[in-house]
């Protein structure tokens, strides 16, 4: 990790991005954009005002028309008002067009262009920097998917929104000053009570949400982690403790909520002081017009535009939170993409030699990783590899073997001694071109989600077809491409969980023949393979090592026994160096020893791929597409039609939402009636002010003093009732959302641990969409009730308040009001609703591109020693051509959207006051009337608007809803019969009778075809088989992640269909190929299996899995921390821990799938000793591709084309001469 000087400097660094930074990626077409939108912003801000103008000469020519008898000089300076108001309307549509589109615009440019920064400039740092908890997928996703759409919105809503309301308050200021200047300087200070709370408030918002992003954050990994090894979950029914886990974090995150609503409804109703402003602007004016001689309408114009820059300063400076949110985000994502790589992978710098030969020689290296400094990985390392010869490493698991491979491609750099490729120090070289002469097959073939031809192309970006073939062909590859549906086309599902482990790795050794690198790295390359496989692909490496430097890590020495020089590495160093006969020949030697154990123990050995990924492999593998199997059961069961896939939600029932939130009814009633009682604040303020002018000319000084002072005390009254009322509001209404947020949350992950597995083979319901969805449709569902409702109550009472007010002063005039104000609404609703449309669009299109962002992460190892780094964000950029298209639509509605809105609302009040002026001609009412009935109409206009503003928050909620619901209604094709089956006592016999099985992505190809097995109680059966013959199928129908379509599985002779399922996968214990580690202590871990289990039990079950030695040994022993999917352990550690998990919890039916062949010799020795332990008394079912772990198990069946062809003992089939014997004769 950094030094803590380093550290503080990153914080600051962070902190200190300021708002301009966000626009560092603005080119020259942005800037012209962002100009323009800025202009159109000012333009759209002082519109009220210069409407004031005009307005004040109206209400003096109203208040002296009253007292004057010419009225037809007086309907005169009515039409000239009322023509200026729709010239002023047009010009507003303009400038509020721009507003609109250009900010929309510049803001889709600018995000996307950071998004492939960032990318491209994480794919560049060095290894170490992920090893690191720095750097985690999760807060890869976080940054590339949230951060930027936070940009996006503060670009596109917020910054706009910001600059009106700044340009209404300095124009207001100004248009005060020029209206009446004493009335504007004796009134600035009171701008104070307008500003303060709003700035405190916002910085308290600021400090909470800080911490509830933390917490979320933690709460978010639980999740990932669960769902990214949803098999391991479920066959550990584990469902519960995640849960429970989840709850936990999310009852902290609840708190801060809910003091976050009594801050905001303190900070809101600090907006009633402006009440308290107009009571003191009443009383002076009355003392301007009485003895300065000013005219009553200039000064009420003044006051108007007064308090109308106050208040919009008061909502602007709230909004400077998003811009703080957004630099903060922006900090995050720029330390990112400044970050310098210690190793620079995509750098230019450095020699580049003319020719190669490929020697290497590793010089007295040592090293440590940087993410655990006190464990030394080498110590004095020597090695030397002549140009074109195949040096083997072997030795125990974890004692560096792989290490050394990541050094020689200078992943990490050495802490001491050299690495050096023909005599140079690799330091020295253009790292580039180096890894451009290195080819790796690693245990990790890390694909991508794209096709296999797409997958080859990663080793050499401009192959042509032919090129991609031939390799495929010399990896063994291109026979069962050919076979699948789509060829070279098919894609591979996320991380290649569609197909095999073998057929993955062949297609990691073409990816890597096609680069015809000078030296050739082989990690383990075909430990994933079965005999058959294996031996064409070690023929098809042996080609490939033919005239190239080859570094070889095996557990398995019969892979290795025609190397050139075979160097035995012992706790970080080279102990004994020689070819197979020398080192086999000398007593007492390391490999020696090494050779006689292996030679005991088998009759040859193999090892599968280890660490590969969380995603538990199922051996045909899976294309996902959105079909659920059907299942039809020949069991007495009802047959079940196969839902057609329906990808569009059902229209949300908002109804429904509230029946969750039902337990918070007295909240609910609470905050409904302050808001109702809040609502009719506002109209009765706009009568208030209405009638307020005509005081101004009342004809006798003590009239308008008496007048004006049952004003003043009506205003000062109001503003102390709207505090009391948004508090109780705002608390009441965040108190139901966080309940419902959490109540939501925990629903969701529960009925999304209920699901059958093949759910999460689709390709929407990959971990990373999964995560999202919960963290961002729950808190979307949140505001909809605690901002949204409340609002939308607030309003309806203040619209139906005022149209009764406004009908009760001047009926005429109210009615003509009225009928043009859905003009208006309509506006605003039309544009809110293309504007969700096209917004749910582009965070769908978003999701791919973030998927493929994972991914290239998640294998950044692959990734940088291939160098294709420029391949990834080309892919990267291909995604993002579609939300490209979608945000174009997006600009043009919203500048149409926003220009037509202002423009109507301007020409209908141009008809009110025209209708008006005609009615007081006509002497059918008072001027003052006209006032009242339009302002009251008029203030309820700008509620309908904001209300209509929030609507494309409704929108996304609405969508949110929908999925919400979508997930909660959907039922498990394999449902857990909570009224299931518990047998008194279970055995363990199990029956598989004529299974016809085909995963439901790929239902036209059948993986079991009239499957039949019997395992009687206690007994051992191994299976064995080609790579892709169905054998990891059988355990997972086994576990019933999947229904059989046809036939049955029985245990004790029920159909497990039957029975409960969490009781039933109780009995049964998985050891998988690919162990799944947690983040947590090692304990953690190993509880797993039995959350109640005592410390006791705990030690035992890692005594019997041999894992208790290792434990012990290390610094904080089982409170050791795992680190993200077990990256700090071997993976032979990692085996090891995943048995003690499966043996603690003491089950009936076990089943190891490849368990012991992730590991070297002598783990697995170990290991094997500890599963022959636990196997007795226990039904167990073996998959293996090395014979010799299962020659000693009761039987042994031998599968091919989805049957079983051969089953007897090991001795049996061997005399038989058939299929199997024919395997065994392969791998002796």
């Amino acid at each position: 990790m950094e030094s803590p000087l380093e550290k503080m400097e990153m914080e600051r660094r962070k902190k200190k991005v300021s708002f301009g930074t966000i626009l560092r990626y603005a080119d020259w077409a942005d800037v012209v954009l962002m100009v323009m939108g800025t202009v159109g912003a000012i333009g759209d801000g002082m519109s009220t005002n210069i409407l004031l103008v005009f307005a004040s000469r109206l209400m003096n020519s109203l208040g002296y028309g009253q007292n004057q008898a010419d009225r037809s000089s007086f309907m005169a300076e009515v039409e000239k008002c009322s023509l200026s108001f729709v010239y002023l309307g047009l010009a507003v549509m303009v400038v509020a067009f721009m507003e609109g589109y250009c900010w929309s615009k510049t803001s889709e440019r600018q995000v996307l262009k950071i998004r492939y920064k960032y990318l491209e400039s994480i794919l560049r740092q060095e290894v170490g920097f992920f090893d690191s908890q720095e750097a985690t997928t999760s807060e890869v996703i976080n940054s590339i998917s949230k951060d930027t759409s936070l940009f996006q919105e503060v670009l596109s809503e917020k910054v706009p929104t910001f600059l009106m309301h700044t340009s209404v308050f300095i124009s207001g200021l100004a248009f005060a000053a020029y209206f009446s200047w004493r009335l504007a300087v004796v009134a600035f200070p009171t701008l104070l009570l307008l500003i303060i709370p709003g700035l405190i408030y916002g910085k308290y918002l600021i400090f909470l949400s800080r911490k509830s992003t933390a917490e979320y954050a933690a709460a978010n990994g639980v999740v990932a982690q669960a769902l990214g090894s949803i098999k391991t979950v479920y066959s550990f029914t584990a469902e519960r403790r995640i849960a429970d886990g989840y709850s936990a974090i999310l009852e902290r995150t609840m708190r801060l909520g809910i003091r976050q609503g009594i801050a905001k409804g303190l900070a809101v109703g600090s907006m009633g002081l402006s009440f308290a402003i107009w009571a003191f602007i009443a009383w002076y004016g009355s003392r301007l017009v009485m003895y300065k001689g000013e005219s009553g309408g200039r000064i009420y114009a003044a006051g108007i535009s007064f308090i109308l820059s106050g208040l919009s300063l008061g909502i602007a400076l709230p909004d400077l939170k998003y811009f703080t949110e957004a630099s903060v985000a922006a900090g995050r994502i720029f330390s990112r993409i400044d970050r310098v790589p210690e190793i620079d992978s995509e750098g230019t710098k450095g020699l580049v030699l003319d020719r190669i030969r490929g020697e290497i020689q590793f010089d007295r290296v040592s090293f440590t990783y940087p993410s655990r400094p006190d464990a030394a990985v080498l110590t004095d390392f020597n090695l030397r590899v002549d140009a074109g010869r195949t040096v083997a490493l072997v030795g125990a698991s974890g004692s560096g073997k792989s290490t050394a491979i990541a050094l020689l491609q200078r992943f990490y750099d050495v802490s001491g001694g050299a690495v050096k490729v023909d005599g140079v120090d690799i330091r020295t070289q253009n790292l580039k071109w180096m890894r451009g002469q290195m080819g790796l097959v690693s245990q990790e073939h890390a694909l991508f989600g794209t096709s296999i031809k797409e997958n080859i192309m990663f080793g050499k970006l401009d192959a042509s077809m032919n090129e991609v073939v031939a390799a495929a062909t010399a990896a063994n590859a291109h026979g069962f491409i050919r076979q699948l549906p789509e060829g070279y086309e098919t894609k591979v599902g996320e991380r290649g969980a569609l197909l095999s482990g073998g057929q993955k790795q062949r297609i990691a050794i073409a990816r890597a023949i096609i680069k015809n690198p000078v030296i050739l790295l082989l990690d383990e390359a075909t430990s994933a393979l079965d005999s058959e496989s294996e031996k064409v692909v070690q023929d098809a490496l042996d080609q490939a090592c033919m005239g190239r430097t080859t570094l070889v890590v095996a557990h398995k020495l019969s892979t290795i026994r025609n190397a050139d020089l075979i160097a035995v590495v012992s706790n970080g160093s080279v102990i004994e160096t020689g070819s197979h006969n020398d080192l086999i020949n000398t007593t007492n030697g390391h490999y020696a020893k090494l050779a006689k154990m292996q030679r005991q123990f088998s009759c040859d050995e193999q090892n599968p791929e280890t660490r590969v990924s969380s995603v538990t492999r199922s051996s045909a593998g899976r294309l996902s597409t959105g079909k659920s199997s059907p299942a039809f059961f020949a069991s007495p069961l009802p047959a079940i039609d196969s839902p057609k896939p329906v990808l569009s939600h059902p229209p949300p029932s908002f109804s429904r939402l509230l029946c969750l939130n039902l337990p918070e009814w007295k909240q609910a009633l609470m905050g409904s009636l302050s808001a109702v009682a809040f609502g009719g604040v506002q109209p009765f303020y706009a009568l208030i002010v209405g009638g307020m002018i005509s005081a101004f000319f009342a004809p006798s000084h003590e009239e308008v003093n008496a007048r004006i002072r049952t004003y003043s005390l009506i205003f000062c009254s109001l503003s102390l009732v709207s505090i009391i009322l948004n508090l109780v509001q705002h608390y009441n209404f965040a108190y139901m959302g966080e309940r419902l947020t959490k109540r939501i949350r925990l629903r969701m992950l529960e009925k999304i641990l209920t699901f059958e597995a093949a759910w999460f083979d689709e390709e929407q319901n990959s971990s990373g969409a999964l995560c999202s969805r919960l963290s961002n449709e729950a808190s979307i569902v949140k505001s909809l009730v605690a901002d949204r409702v409340s609002l939308l109550v607030q309003t309806t009472s203040a619209v139906t308040i005022a149209m009764i007010m406004g009908l009760v002063v001047a009926w005429k005039l109210a009615l003509v009001m009225i009928a043009v104000q859905p003009l208006t609404i309509l506006c605003f609703y039309t544009r809110k609703v293309l504007l969700s449309t096209i917004s749910t669009k582009f965070v769908k299109a978003q999701n791919q591109s973030t998927q493929i962002a994972v991914e290239a992460v998640y294998n950044h190892r692959i990734v940088t020693s291939f160098g294709s780094v420029g391949k990834v964000l080309e892919l990267f950029d291909q995604a993002q051509e579609e939300p490209r298209r979608e945000a174009r639509k997006k600009s043009w509605m919203a500048g149409f959207g926003m220009g037509s809105a202002q423009c109507l609302t301007f020409m209908s009040w141009a008809l009110d006051f025209w209708y008006g002026g005609t009615l007081v001609e006509k002497g059918e009412i008072s001027a003052g009337a006209v006032f009242k009935t339009f302002f009251i109409l008029v203030s309820t206009g700008k509620v309908i608007a904001e209300a209509g503003s929030m609507t494309s928050d409704l929108a996304k909620g609405s969508a949110a809803v929908a999925s919400v619901f979508k997930i909660l209604d959907r039922q498990s094709l394999i449902r857990n019969e909570s009224d299931g089956t518990k047998l008194e006592k279970i055995t363990g016999r199990i029956e598989m009778k004529r299974v016809d099985f085909a995963y439901p992505g790929r239902p036209e190809i059948l993986v079991l075809n009239q499957f039949s097995l019997e395992v009687k109680p206690s007994t051992s059966i191994g299976l064995v088989g080609k790579s892709g013959c169905g054998k990891s199928t059988v355990i997972g129908l086994i576990q019933r992640f999947y229904d059989v379509e046809k036939g049955s599985v029985k245990v004790d002779g029920v159909d497990i269909r039957v029975l409960d399922i969490q009781w039933y996968r109780r009995h049964t214990a998985l050891v998988s190929q690919e162990p799944v580690i947690y983040s947590g202590s090692i304990r953690d871990n190993i509880v797993f299996g039995k959350p109640d289990a005592s410390e006791n039990e705990v030690v035992e079950a890692a005594r019997a899995a041999n894992a208790h030695e290792f434990i012990s040994s290390l610094k904080e022993g089982y409170e050791t921390e795992c680190g993200e999917r077990g990256v700090q352990l071997s993976g032979g550690q990692k085996q090891r821990i995943a048995i003690a998990r499966a043996i603690i919890r003491n089950p009936t039916i076990l089943l190891l799938d490849e368990a012991t062949s992730a590991l070297d010799v002598q783990s697995e020795q170990l290991v094997q000793e500890a599963l022959d332990r636990i196997m007795v008394g226990r039904t167990t079912i073996v998959v293996a591709h090395r014979l010799n772990t299962i020659k000693n198990l009761d039987s042994i069946a031998f599968v091919a084309d989805g049957k079983v062809v051969e089953r007897g003992t090991y001795a049996q089939l061997k005399n038989k001469k058939g299929a199997f014997f024919n395997l065994a004769s392969l791998q002796n």
